[in-house]
């Protein structure tokens, strides 16, 4: 578990669920994959993950992504299956960027990406527009 004890438990009743989608920025546009403030509920962040990718997945969608993790646990499975499904979206994804991800998740999702090498870039940051500058970069 990364993040344990840092992150506050939110009865499953309580969460708000933010939609994920995308947002104009610069000259392109970003999916924003809210997967940010939903605790301890590993079951709701993999449905809502693996649900949004059926919309990331199509042709009109973008190539460049920030995945939201505060305030979220993430275990190894779960770090993986993000992984692996961006990796396999049956399109070309140019960049993805991990917002929020603690030090000890960025270095199991290291782990992972040698394990299963991506077809993109990956950051990490824990600033939204520093993430969005990363992905479009002012001209």
């Amino acid at each position: 578990m990364h993040g344990k004890g840092k992150i506050k438990i939110i009865p499953r009743e309580e969460l708000i669920i933010r939609e994920s989608k995308k947002i104009p920025f610069g000259n392109g546009e970003i999916w924003f994959e809210q997967l940010d403030a939903l605790s301890v509920h590993r079951d709701i962040v993999r449905d809502k993950f693996l649900k949004d990718m059926e919309i990331l997945r199509k042709p009109s969608s973008p190539a460049l992504v920030a995945v939201c993790l505060y305030e979220t646990d993430m275990d190894d499975e779960l770090s993986e299956l993000i992984i692996r499904t961006l990796s396999n979206t049956g399109r070309k994804l140019l960049k993805v960027v991990f917002v929020g991800a603690s030090r000890n998740l960025q270095k199991t999702m290291q782990q992972i990406i040698l394990r299963f090498p991506v077809p993109f870039l990956i950051a990490f940051m824990d600033d939204y527009e520093k993430a969005k500058l990363w992905l479009i970069p002012s001209s």
